[in-house]
């Protein structure tokens, strides 16, 4: 728990003016509550049942009243600063994971959940502004008030007061055995309730699949399994504050009955120490001030630790260090030439191998195509290329320079990739396509779309460009999303242009369209085309066959068809798709027609 309070310091220290002022008020709102025990034990005292003059209790009153509105200001301005600084503490943590997680790359992402990233930026955050808002000043408070009043009952009569406070130690030590029993199990809770958010998460981002497969039993087991998980955590924590609260509220009574035991045995001249009724009168309205924290202490606790788990779970977002970084002496280009060139690489993922000696080389401005079965580690290659992962062994190079010396920013704004997984946001089009280029023109942003043709379809949508679609392309097919993440890498003006599997969900004319489009665009331009189709890839320069993580094919199209049929893959594929015809049209269009 320390670590996790000097953490949470970093961020409060920069407002330590304002927290010296609010923990002064907080002193000062608790120090005025001694006023009018002090006030009414004298008036108790000092009063004349037999002549009672009321004028003489209008200055005492007064006194006690302004107290109580100068307590309420103190109050006010002390919550009006609490609730001020944890906002600003809550805003600076979620900005500063945040930052992080933009820096991370993909290796954190694939080991984390989205549910579970959400819950730390979003629950987890808002227990430590509870903390800071509420339970930190709330222990100030308390403490201030429990001190106070001790020192003031020592000065009315010390060997009361000592009676009254021996069992603060037992307190201590209960409330220690709490805390040690309770941080584990809040952790858990924490983490039961990421798992039942991540759950849910999925669930609903992957509703359309849940109801293809009728899968709603199985996904209703696995909530179901979450939820057990989180009653269990919840209830393991419930049985720690049934152990040790109702102990703590015991000893708080013990308060009143030693008050009214030793303290009625002094007021009648027993234990060598007379008391008078004004004293005893004081006592007892001073021992709600020692019974509260007391009675408070375990919920205080209580939220302590569960801030301080929070802030483990917080800083696991915090303390990730991206794999992928800016060497020492990085060089910073204008903009890459897009040469590109494996030697010897290999690649794992954890213990699995993915990649196997690879060498290849692409001159700026070719276009190179990928083919190869699922699997065969087409993509891991691209994610070499964008530096998305680094290689395990050998180098990767681009314009014959290391990538790993290669300003990030520089190497990715060079590369546009059309992905195999698209995303889009839940947004207009227009801002799809241009997402990343928000300055461009409209009129470039139709020029693209004519390219990746789509500007037809997007002119039948409700409101042309302006047509907001669901998240992740919901309403779009398959092919139209495709079209909308072609044109987005196009509208980027790269060096190297990045199409995995760009049109393999639109029809074979789309797709010769696209591609014809394409050539116009591509001039001067490396370009990389992963696909399944032989459509998509016959006029590339150069065709490497992957399979197995290895480069087992490399030539041209006419090339590659040459070879033996027991030998190519490539032709094999080429067969299937086209008919094993003699003789059959090699470089003519894609109906095989001269």
């Amino acid at each position: 728990m320390v670590k996790s309070f000097r953490f949470l310091w970093r961020y409060l220290k920069e407002y330590y003016i304002r927290l010296f002022v609010t923990c002064i008020l907080v002193c000062l709102s608790s120090v005025v509550i001694l006023v009018a025990p002090k006030i009414y034990g004298s008036i108790i005292d000092d009063i004349d049942l037999y002549k009672v003059d009321m004028r003489l209790l209008i200055v005492p009153l007064s006194i006690v009243l302004l107290t109580y509105v100068g307590r309420a200001l103190f109050l006010y301005v002390y919550r009006y600063n609490t609730e001020l600084i944890s906002q600003n503490v809550m805003i600076k943590i979620r900005e500063d994971m945040y930052k992080n997680l933009g820096k991370l790359d993909f290796h954190f992402y694939d080991h984390n959940r989205t549910g579970d990233l959400m819950t730390k930026m979003t629950a987890d955050v808002d227990m430590v502004r509870h903390f800071v808002a509420y339970t930190m000043f709330e222990l100030i408070r308390l403490g201030a008030i429990f001190i106070c009043s001790a020192i003031y009952m020592v000065t009315l009569n010390a060997k009361l007061a000592l009676i009254l406070l021996a069992v603060v130690p037992i307190i201590g030590y209960i409330s220690f055995k709490l805390v040690g029993k309770a941080h584990p199990k809040f952790t858990e809770t924490r983490r039961a309730f990421s798992f039942l958010n991540t759950i849910v998460e999925e669930n609903i981002a992957g509703n359309r699949v849940v109801k293809a497969f009728a899968s709603e039993d199985y996904e209703m087991e696995k909530f179901h399994v979450g939820n057990i998980r989180f009653k269990k955590s919840q209830m393991d924590l419930a049985d720690i504050w049934a152990k040790y609260i109702p102990p703590l509220d015991m000893i708080a009574s013990l308060f009143t009955v030693f008050l009214i035991l030793f303290g009625g045995i002094m007021a009648i001249g027993g234990m060598g120490s007379g008391i008078t009724i004004g004293d005893i009168l004081q006592f007892s309205m001073l021992l709600w001030t020692i019974e509260m924290p007391t009675r408070q202490v375990g919920w205080l606790i209580s939220e302590a630790t569960r801030c301080a788990a929070s802030i483990e779970r917080i800083r696991e977002i915090l303390d990730a260090k991206p794999d992928i970084e800016n060497g020492e002496n990085f060089i910073v280009k204008d903009k890459l030439q897009g040469k590109i060139e494996f030697r010897k690489v290999n690649f794992s993922y954890g213990k699995d191998p993915i990649l196997s000696d690879i060498n290849l080389s692409v001159k700026p401005g070719q276009t190179v195509a990928l083919v190869g079965p699922t699997g065969s580690g087409k993509s891991s290659l691209i994610n070499l290329i964008c530096r998305f992962y680094d290689a395990t062994d050998g180098e990767v190079l681009l314009d014959d320079t290391n990538i790993k010396l290669i300003d990030l920013k520089v190497l990715r704004r060079s590369i546009s990739t059309a992905m195999q997984d698209i995303f889009l946001f839940s947004d207009t089009i227009e801002e799809n396509i241009a997402y990343g280029n928000p300055d461009i023109s409209h009129e470039q942003v139709i020029k693209v779309a004519k390219i990746a043709d789509a500007d037809n379809f997007i002119h039948d949508l409700p409101d042309d460009y302006d047509t907001i679609i669901g998240e992740r392309g919901v309403g779009l097919s398959g092919g139209q999303k495709q079209r909308i993440a072609l044109a987005r890498a196009l509208l980027n003006d790269p060096s190297i242009l990045i199409l995995d599997d760009t049109t393999s969900s639109v029809d074979m004319q789309t797709e010769h369209e696209i591609h014809k489009m394409l050539g116009e665009y591509l001039g001067g331009r490396t370009t990389i085309i992963i696909a399944h189709r032989i459509s998509a890839v016959r006029h590339a320069d150069q065709i490497f066959v992957l399979s197995d993580g290895q480069i087992i094919e490399h030539g041209t199209h006419d090339e590659l068809i040459e070879r033996p049929r027991e030998e190519a893959y490539y032709r094999s594929v080429y067969e299937n798709q086209y008919g094993d015809f003699d003789n059959f049209y090699k470089g003519g269009d894609d109906n095989g027609q001269k």
